[in-house]
């Protein structure tokens, strides 16, 4: 296993205890002795198969760590459900996979030294395809990572219209699966998304030109999304209005 998937290995299982802990408190959920056990399998299976993943050569890995997150935590899902807790998640979201939606958006959620792991994995799994000797040259493409599917809509349109490639990713993995398929070039991301910080930072780390968008942007957001290299930090309205103003073309 290289250094960055040790370290971001280690921050991970490190830190999904303590997320989930905070997680219970915050919703009411009572942490009592089944729950205890619960959130410890859940830990060692993240251990486990994370560990499986990450000793695999970059090309042969399959699975985002935090799809294997993800998985990991059915155990506690199992555990919520048995105590008569209904499955609702709180932010209004379902899916069969997550019903309690216990699923962190982003590697953040896991804290600051768990996502800079996360990242610094990720540029390392990125040169590691880059620096192949005979590299696959990948089309140009924009990724289009949106909340609301009118959003997501209209830009892939508009996007298409110009006879550019358009790509949708709803999750970490499916920017890391994007990134690693094709040449993204241009990035559109709506702050909104339950994954927006952690997409933002993996494209702009992998180069893309990077523009957020949404509701009530104030001075401090868009300092703060800037400082990360964000290019446009611009409000859903005018984004939707006249994209062609903050969308690039590729040529």
């Amino acid at each position: 296993m290289v250094p960055e998937s040790q370290r971001l290995h280690a921050t991970f299982v490190a830190a999904l205890p303590a997320y989930l802990t905070a997680l219970c408190a915050e919703r009411g959920y009572q942490l009592d002795r089944n729950m205890v056990e619960a959130i410890e399998q859940a830990t060692s299976i993240l251990d486990t198969e994370l560990a499986a993943e990450l000793d695999q050569g970059f090309r042969e890995q399959r699975r985002s760590p935090l799809e294997i997150v993800r998985a990991a935590l059915a155990v506690v899902s199992h555990s919520l459900s048995e105590s008569g807790i209904a499955p609702v998640d709180p932010s209004g979201r379902r899916s069969v996979g997550d019903p309690f939606g216990l699923a962190p958006g982003s590697s953040s959620d896991l804290g600051a030294e768990a996502h800079e792991a996360h990242l610094r994995w990720g540029v390392a799994k990125t040169a590691a395809f880059v620096g192949d000797v005979a590299p696959r040259v990948a089309e140009p493409a924009v990724a289009v990572m949106a909340a609301d599917r009118a959003d997501r809509d209209a830009i892939t349109s508009f996007v298409g219209e110009r006879a550019m490639a358009c790509v949708a990713v709803r999750n970490p993995g499916a920017v890391e699966a994007a990134l690693r398929g094709r040449a993204i070039m241009v990035a559109v991301v709506d702050l909104a998304h339950r994954s927006a910080r952690d997409a933002i930072e993996q494209f702009v780390a992998g180069g893309a030109v990077t523009i957020a968008y949404g509701d009530a942007i104030d001075d401090l957001l868009e300092t703060g999304l800037r400082a990360k290299g964000v290019r446009h930090v611009v409000e859903r309205q005018r984004l939707l209005a006249d994209p062609a103003s903050f969308i690039p073309l590729i040529v």
